[in-house]
């Protein structure tokens, strides 16, 4: 069983640190997502959301939870905060966020997205509080990494993976911020 101690140990020595530094990256856009790993019974969980198909960008597609850098925003991580506010009402300080993973890019829409991450012990209930977002799914983290894949419906590239929760099959930038997380707390440890 990965508890908190134990997610912690393999998760922080590879998270970058939070900044507030933010570059235009010209001709990409910047956003952020926030990796919400809680736990139900010992169990981790991770929320994802499916895209409302009334949006233009992503319909369908399941994502985490964040969106596009706002003017309003300090930083990275507080876009991923205000993104995770607005779309499933949760709300988070930066004191609850332990770092980012590794950047990712949309290979379509020209984003460079930020994962930030955060490990939350107490209970939480998402609900869905704007139209970009269809449904969301309380997944249990390991079994969900456990059904990684390659990736060859949607691969424009080598080494594409994808996941499968509830028959939805998660692909593309989230697709690879969850193989982060699988090389960090599956491999070698299974």
């Amino acid at each position: 069983m990965l508890n908190r101690s134990k997610i912690l140990s393999r998760l922080t020595p590879s998270l970058n640190a939070i900044t507030e530094n933010i570059s235009d990256p010209v001709p990409f856009r910047l956003a952020a997502v926030l990796v919400i790993i809680h736990y139900n019974d010992e169990t981790p969980y991770i929320f994802l959301t499916k895209r409302s198909s009334k949006i233009t960008a992503h319909a369908n597609e399941v994502s985490l939870p964040g969106g596009s850098f706002d003017k309003v925003d300090r930083s990275l991580a507080d876009t991923a905060i205000r993104e995770t506010k607005e779309e499933i009402g949760l709300h988070f300080q930066r004191s609850d966020l332990i770092g980012h993973l590794d950047v990712v890019r949309t290979l379509t829409s020209n984003f460079i997205i930020y994962p930030f991450v955060t490990l939350q012990d107490r209970t939480l209930v998402p609900h869905i509080l704007n139209d970009e977002v269809q449904d969301i799914m309380d997944a249990p983290l390991i079994e969900t990494l456990q059904t990684i894949d390659k990736d060859y419906s949607h691969s424009s590239f080598e080494d594409a993976y994808k996941f499968t929760y509830r028959r939805e099959v998660i692909w593309g930038a989230t697709a690879r911020i969850l193989k982060q997380l699988y090389d960090l707390l599956c491999i070698n440890h299974e």
